[in-house]
């Protein structure tokens, strides 16, 4: 028997970079299941403020779940680039942290990494998040000692954050781009805008100006293609609720 939702379910779904967004906003157009018009895709652009004001707009729209969706960096040394992370919990390292993990919703888990198996490599594992890009892989690697989180991002705590506030339920489903031993190159985090959109060109010339990240670059450029084929494996897989309900 079909579930359908209610017609009071409102998903918001939160990116930090406009591909992400992109990605979501095509496996939800393309599910053609009952209730998608009530799914939110906002990408705010990178880092927690921008996050937060995505979520504040997502707010007016009357939400009752939250989605933190999109890439994120490794910090195990066994998952390689590709594999899809459904949180189990969000450790917050950045400036409003030091309060105990904010945990997941278990049954969202569930449902998700249900729709998930056989779709694409997936792990059940807590994240990470900071105020800043963590770009070395000593950095990441010492993430997962002290926290045991899979993967860090920018983005989950503040949705979770909001969540908590709202009472309402939250998840995070990342998938790992630059796996932990790789250090992020200079020359790809000067493609990023504060927008969230990718600037190819400024990458290219910021390459050139270093030619000894060329071959990171490379290496890059092979994990990216990974994660945003598995991140777009990820989101046909699961739209439109995402396991939500």
């Amino acid at each position: 028997m079909t579930s359908y939702p209610s017609p009071a379910f409102r998903l918001g779904i939160v990116t930090g970079l406009q591909f992400e967004a992109d990605i979501a906003r095509r496996a939800v157009a393309a599910s053609n299941a009952p209730g998608q018009d009530g799914i939110m895709v906002l990408s705010g652009g990178p880092g927690p403020e921008n996050a937060g004001r995505a979520v504040a707009e997502l707010m007016t729209f009357g939400v009752s779940a939250l989605l933190s969706f999109g890439v994120a960096g490794g910090c195990a040394p066994d998952i390689p680039a590709g594999t899809a992370i459904v949180a189990t919990a969000i450790h917050d390292l950045g400036a409003q942290g030091g309060s105990p993990p904010f945990y997941t919703n278990r049954e969202w888990q569930r449902r998700l990494r249900s729709i998930l198996l056989g779709n694409t490599l997936v792990e059940q594992a807590a994240l990470a998040s900071t105020d800043m890009s963590v770009v070395g892989s000593t950095e990441k690697q010492s993430i997962h000692a002290d926290t045991g989180a899979a993967a860090v991002d920018m983005e989950s705590a503040t949705v979770a954050r909001a969540s908590v506030n709202a009472a309402i339920p939250f998840m995070a489903l990342r998938v790992i781009l630059d796996p932990a031993d790789l250090n992020l190159p200079r020359s790809a985090m000067e493609g990023f805008t504060g927008t969230g959109e990718t600037d190819s060109l400024a990458v290219l010339k910021s390459t050139m100006r270093r030619p000894s990240e060329i071959i990171p670059m490379v290496r890059l450029a092979i994990s990216d293609h990974k994660a945003r084929k598995a991140l777009a494996k990820t989101a046909d897989a699961a739209a439109p609720f995402f396991g939500a309900i």
